[in-house]
């Protein structure tokens, strides 16, 4: 089975067309790809518009056989009651519950302009690891913050190991290279990768953490140095998921046939094409 670990419905980005779920799956037929998540955007920092998770999830109970949902809430939202304004013991799990009783399979995908160590996106970590669903993550210069050799994302992964977290975007995947430099954070490095780089030794000591391959950023970590690539497939393949980052009709996905025709081992092409995602949505 092929599960897209990242993608997108509605319109997101000014100038944009809409992408409607008959849209989607007419692509993910087109691509050879069961089933695909589907990430609502509740943050400001990425888009244009919203795309709410009520109708993800509304979209997915359409077409459950092909749509998995997840679910999102803006972590600065506040809670009415003898104080309006947000604080550390606010507790949103009553909110991501229902989402989850309804159907969604996990949180994200956060683009929230935070530090990753706030106390805001922590309440987030904690409630998803109550209710065993992972958590998405985009984390670049803007979103999902951290200096370079993620200091902060290493003690959240400590302290939250209940938690499995999907990390996902250019800080993310900038750092596959020892010699990567703050420049990483946003732009996508080019040359060949030297050593094991903080994303790699991050993989690698950390069991509640995969990587989402999607985008632009996925695919230049897996050819910037080809031979590289096809090898951090073949040592990683249990903490990787296929992912395109599909939002918009006619959108190039370099990544799908990159995959499947890479030249690894077949199990190991198959867990990360779909069987990790599986495991981790406990999808039956």
């Amino acid at each position: 089975m092929t599960i897209d670990i990242h993608t997108h419905l509605g319109k997101i980005h000014r100038g944009q067309s809409y992408l409607g779920p008959e849209d989607l799956i007419e692509w993910m037929d087109k691509n050879e790809i069961e089933k695909c998540v589907v990430l609502p955007l509740e943050n400001p920092e990425e888009n244009h518009y919203y795309v709410l998770t009520k109708d993800i999830l509304e979209i997915a109970h359409r077409f459950p056989q092909r749509i998995i949902p997840f679910c999102n809430v803006d972590p600065r939202i506040w809670v009415r009651g003898t104080d309006p304004y947000w604080h550390p013991e606010t507790d949103l799990k009553d909110i991501v519950e229902d989402y989850v009783k309804e159907g969604a399979k996990g949180f994200g995908e956060i683009l929230a302009g935070l530090y990753i160590d706030d106390p805001r996106l922590k309440n987030i970590f904690r409630v998803c690891g109550e209710l065993k669903i992972p958590v998405l993550l985009h984390l670049d210069a803007m979103r999902c913050i951290d200096e370079l050799h993620f200091p902060r994302f290493k003690k959240v992964l400590s302290e939250f190991r209940n938690t499995i977290f999907i990390a996902h975007g250019p800080h993310w995947w900038g750092e596959m290279s020892e010699d990567a430099d703050e420049k990483c954070l946003q732009i996508h490095p080019t040359g060949r990768i030297k050593g094991r780089g903080m994303t790699i030794k991050i993989l690698e000591d950390y069991p509640n953490i995969y990587g989402d391959l999607s985008a632009n950023s996925g695919y230049n970590a897996l050819t910037r140095d080809p031979e590289f690539g096809f090898r951090f497939l073949e040592e990683h393949s249990d903490k990787l998921l296929f992912g395109t980052d599909y939002l918009s009709p006619g959108q190039e996905t370099p990544i799908v046939e990159y995959l499947k025709n890479a030249p690894i081992e077949n199990k190991k092409k198959q867990d990360i094409l779909g069987n990790n995602a599986k495991r981790l949505l406990r999808l039956n």
